[in-house]
């Protein structure tokens, strides 16, 4: 994940601003005086994101165009990828639970990497506001577990170019990148909630508390005028308008604390980039299948492949019979007649269990 302050500082130099990122977290500027116009600030100033983040990106969101901004680069390593030895990193990284791989070759190449950057943000009573990463291999297919090692590792050889790189992977990889921002998001989203129910209940026992007191006082007087009807009657029409108030504010409360979770691309970024391509071949019983897997030369790991059905990171790596890629939770156990079946292959198993199971009441 890009913190809120490297975004920042990234955005205010691609604007012309002379940055100086300083010690806690406190960010020094000097802006040109357009930048400084659209902010509202003077031409040199100072902050600290983490005192109001969202105000913050608030602000820098005037900077930045109205469509998602799309870069594509090439990176420009002053060494070639060096030579590994690719057995030795399969071995190390790669695990197959129900199957064996075979190394064909291993060659030098380049992949086309995207980045996606998403803006976050989470409001319920409060508002936070984050931006989240993904950065997938579109040739290899697979997912860089650290986007942001990565981006730093290459910042500094980036190239812009004016050709078209990346845009039709974008299109096709975009769906994959949303599915993996959401699993990070929602890291995020299962706190505010926790924090937001934790809220929700001490507000709504002290209003169930009020209430409660409101109702106990009619039915004392209930019982001291129960000879008189009048009286009676009108006191519980009191009673049901007080029912009715309580259950209109815990509403409100439950409207107060509800999430609300926004997810927009920021920042579109296409690089090509050198890496060791990896040939091999996964083999499930007599069926094969050959495939290919990347070695990030810049963070010095094997990309590992997505889950054909989920697009999650298969790690572990599972095989079915037909050798789909699976991850653990696509390769499914049965409850009926405990075989494990290939949701790509079929949505459920063929058991009459399952098929009982799965027929209409």
């Amino acid at each position: 994940m890009i913190g809120v302050r490297d975004w920042i500082c990234d955005l205010l130099i691609s604007r012309g601003a002379l940055v100086e990122p300083a010690e806690g977290g406190s960010i020094g500027a000097m802006l040109p005086a357009g930048v400084a116009a659209a902010l509202g600030v003077e031409e040199w100033f100072s902050l600290d994101p983490s005192d109001d983040s969202a105000e913050w990106i608030d602000r820098m969101e005037r900077l930045l165009p109205a469509e998602p901004l799309f870069v594509g680069a090439s990176y420009r390593s002053r060494n070639p990828v060096p030579p590994i030895d690719a057995s030795a990193v399969l071995s190390a990284e790669l695990a197959i639970q129900n199957g064996i791989w075979r190394l064909t070759e291993d060659t030098a190449a380049a992949a086309t990497y995207v980045f996606f950057t998403f803006r976050y943000t989470i409001e319920s009573d409060d508002r936070s506001t984050g931006f989240t990463t993904v950065c997938l291999n579109t040739d290899a297919g697979s997912a860089v577990t650290m986007p942001e090692r990565f981006l730093a590792g290459i910042r500094d050889g980036l190239e812009e170019t004016s050709d078209s790189l990346g845009q039709d992977a974008i299109r096709r990889w975009y769906p994959f990148a949303v599915q993996a921002a959401q699993t990070h998001i929602r890291k995020h989203v299962v706190q505010a909630e926790e924090n937001a129910n934790r809220r929700l209940a001490r507000d709504s026992e002290r209003v169930e508390s009020y209430y409660a007191q409101l109702l106990g006082q009619i039915e004392k007087r209930i019982s001291k005028r129960s000879a008189d009807t009048a009286a009676v009657e009108k006191e519980r029409s009191r009673a049901e308008a007080t029912r009715a108030d309580r259950l209109a504010k815990l509403e409100d409360l439950r409207r107060k604390y509800a999430l609300h979770v926004r997810t927009e691309p920021a920042l579109l970024l296409a690089v090509r980039a050198p890496v060791r391509r990896i040939s091999v071949r996964f083999v499930r019983k007599k069926e094969e299948r050959n495939c290919t897997l990347d070695w990030n030369s810049v963070v010095g790991v094997l990309e590992l492949p997505l889950c054909q059905h989920c697009s999650a990171q298969a790690h572990p790596l599972y095989l079915c019979e037909r050798v789909h890629l699976l991850c653990k939770s696509c390769w499914v156990e049965c409850p009926h007649c405990s075989r494990f079946y290939c949701r790509v292959c079929q949505p459920q198993c063929k058991c009459e269990g399952a098929r009982a199971a799965a027929k209409p009441a």
